[in-house]
């Protein structure tokens, strides 16, 4: 590696030169702010008459495949930007809307810095940008009809141009500062340099590049021009298609169902770099498998999987919005494309889950709990599937009605009651748009697109008594008016679906029926009940609420299961999750990757302080330095104590202490350490079986 001060435009200069940005770069995004601030510093190079401006470092390395070619490994934004101001300039002056005193001005900026005019077409540019971007600044080099209106590289070259024009500067003074811009350039050696170390020691605040950027660089990088290129066109381009460019979630949701744990979105690169080392992937069969599974992200996010009844379940999870289902969902449907569940069970799966998220939005369940169900939910069924010999549906629905606690499968007494309960105008408004549709439309083949009419309010949600009650409003519901509006207003049985005007919506009942439109002309099933009414009291809306509960039960329906692990069964826990490990045996703990086997919740307690003290002593002596006599810090002593177990020199932990607060110690050491709790996972035996009632 070797690092020199030079002139940037010095990159473009030369005989047979060419700068290649690598396909696994991302596309140029500079935006215009970038190139204001670029432009105003050129201006004020001038006007303050300083000798030089420093524009960052640039790393670049030859390749192996022609002589005179470099590859940017860092460093692509700037030169692409500063290859753009001098093509503007360049077109400008060629088309005599400004002037040099250098009439070969032009000519000598294009010839010896924009173009090669010695090589064949295809190489004539000394700048070859990623795939997306070449098509672009190519069409700058034409007429300005045959410029590419959607790139960011055209649309600065315009800013360019138009600030050119402004004449803030000459065209030699702004050829002039383009020359004083100063860089470091670090040139490698390929075959001896290892560029992507280097690559991540330059970008490692991360503020640049998203996890996608540096996962894509980590797989590509090291790889020969013609092995990128290739790996790039057959894999990685076809990633960013099938998840719609957002391959940060989608990496994230890969690594969340292999590692059995959820990684912070900031950690992804991190976190898929060790597992590719961990399990010595071969980069082309990580990549494979990676565009199979972004094809099943493509099918799941589209509801295009080609089976209609999977579709339709899978078009309403995606009204609901929950993404956080996605690391149950590809393994699931990879394990069908796989034919290792048939259609039925897998039909059956997503109802389930389906049915378990809606129960729990209707019981206003917090949805933290969710991220960690997921993450584990399919290795769980499979695992237990395994041991049991047995079918995959029976065993998912055991481990859902199962779950305790903040991630327990709303039972139907409570969901029944959410009925009674729920302001539905206190739900996600994609949860409401998802609760009519299902009601609407139920199981019919015959769909009405309820979701794209409300979100366009060519349907609206009615409220069958008013919001403002009328003098007659209050004589039909009687003296007790007042707490019948404030029990029912928001409740689902006194909302409907309507397509006819909103203003109609403070008439008595009766109009509301016979009006055009109204619910006796109504094609919707929601409103096939009030066709049966003939006014609009609290008996009805009883009879109502008991009718939506009678369907709901058919819709989102308890699951039934008769399997029964065959031993006691042990399931995975993380430290952050709520749960009540009171009464559990802790079988084995899995702290950073590595599994260890103990006997007992306080051997893991000791042995997870001892780790914690391998890694840094100091936050643990810290806390003894406190010498508190309550909280959890008083669990940990400098000095022997009775009941205090040696962790080393100087350092004691109380281990006489329920499960609890053993985890609640570890908890608030984590959080002093930087320590994500879901990495220290805990095998235990689970507790009694849950039923619904």
């Amino acid at each position: 590696m070797k690092g020199s001060e030079k002139r940037l435009i010095s990159l473009y200069d030369g005989s047979n030169v060419r700068m290649i940005i690598p396909v696994y770069q991302r596309n140029y995004d500079w935006t215009r702010d970038n190139c204001r601030q670029l432009f105003d510093d050129l201006v004020s190079l001038i006007k303050n008459n300083r000798q030089n401006h420093f524009f960052g470092s640039v790393v670049e390395m030859g390749t192996q495949e022609g002589i005179g070619e470099v590859s940017i490994i860092d460093g692509q934004q700037r030169i692409t930007t500063v290859y753009l101001l001098m093509l503007a300039l360049v077109k400008l002056l060629e088309e005599e809307k400004i002037t040099s005193a250098d009439p070969q001005l032009a000519r000598r900026i294009r010839v010896s810095y924009l173009e090669d005019e010695f090589q064949p077409e295809d190489k004539k540019l000394r700048l070859k940008p990623v795939k997306n971007d070449e098509m672009a600044l190519k069409r700058l080099f034409k007429d300005e009809k045959d410029y590419l209106l959607s790139s960011n590289l055209t649309n600065n070259f315009r800013y360019f141009y138009e600030r050119i024009l402004d004449q803030e500067l000459t065209a030699d003074e702004l050829f002039k500062a383009i020359q004083k811009l100063m860089i470091i350039d670090i040139s490698l050696k390929q075959g001896e340099d290892d560029a992507q170390l280097i690559f991540e020691s330059l970008n490692s605040t991360g503020l640049d590049l998203t996890e996608a950027d540096k996962v894509r660089n980590y797989v590509l990088m090291n790889q020969p021009v013609k092995v990128q290129e290739s790996l790039y066109e057959n894999y990685w381009n076809k990633i960013e298609v099938n998840t719609n460019y957002e391959v940060s979630n989608f990496l994230r949701n890969y690594l969340t169902f292999n590692l059995k744990r959820v990684p912070k979105i900031q950690k992804v690169y991190l976190e898929f770099k060790k597992y590719s080392e961990k399990n010595d992937s071969d980069i082309e069969e990580l990549l494979s498998d990676l565009e199979r599974y972004s094809e099943i992200n493509r099918d799941i996010s589209n509801a295009s999987t080609g089976e209609r009844e999977v579709d339709e379940v899978l078009h309403r999870l995606n009204i609901l919005d929950m993404r956080v289902i996605k690391p149950f969902l590809l393994p699931l449907i990879n394990y069908w494309k796989l034919n290792k569940i048939d259609f039925k069970a897998l039909i059956g799966s997503l109802k389930v889950v389906e049915t378990f998220i809606f129960r729990r939005t209707m019981c206003s369940f917090p949805t933290n709990a969710l991220n960690k169900i997921f993450a584990t939910l399919f290795s769980e069924t499979i695992k237990l599937t395994n041991q049991g010999n047995t079918e995959f549906l029976p065993v998912l629905s055991y481990i859902l009605i199962n779950k305790a606690d903040s991630s327990r499968y709303p039972k139907d007494s409570e969901f029944l009651k959410s009925f009674d309960d729920k302001d539905i105008y206190d739900m996600n408004k994609n949860a409401r748009k998802y609760l009519f549709d299902r009601l609407e439309n139920q199981d019919s083949r015959e769909h009405v697109n309820v979701v794209d009419n409300m979100q366009d309010g060519n349907y609206t949600i009615e409220h069958i008594m008013p919001q403002t009650l009328s003098d007659s409003w209050k004589n039909t519901l009687g003296s007790d008016y007042k707490r019948i509006y404030t029990q029912w207003i928001n409740k689902l049985a006194n909302l409907t679906l309507t397509a006819y005007n909103s203003k109609y919506s403070n008439r008595s009942f009766i109009e509301k029926k016979h009006i055009d439109n109204g619910f006796d002309q109504s094609g919707f099933r929601l409103n096939d009940f009030l066709k049966n009414c003939n006014q609009w009291t609290e008996k009805e809306l009883l009879a109502r609420n008991d009718y939506l509960k009678e369907l709901a039960l058919k819709l989102w329906p308890y699951p039934e299961t008769n399997f029964q692990p065959k031993q006691r069964e042990k399931v995975s826990r993380t430290l952050d999750e709520d749960y009540d490990f009171a009464g559990t045996k802790i079988v084995s703990y899995t702290f950073k990757g590595t599994p260890y086997q103990v006997k007992s919740w306080i051997e893991m307690y000791v042995n997870v302080i001892e780790a914690l003290y391998e890694i840094d002593p100091t936050p643990l002596y810290k806390v003894i330095a406190m010498h508190a006599t309550k909280g959890w810090k008083c669990y940990l002593s400098g000095t022997e104590k009775n009941e205090f177990t040696k962790v080393a020199d100087d350092l004691y932990v109380y281990g006489r202490t329920n499960t609890w607060n053993k985890l609640n110690v570890l908890n608030k050491l984590f959080q002093i350490y930087g320590i994500d709790p879901a990495e220290l996972v805990f095998e235990i035996n689970e507790k009694k079986i849950r039923n619904n009632n």
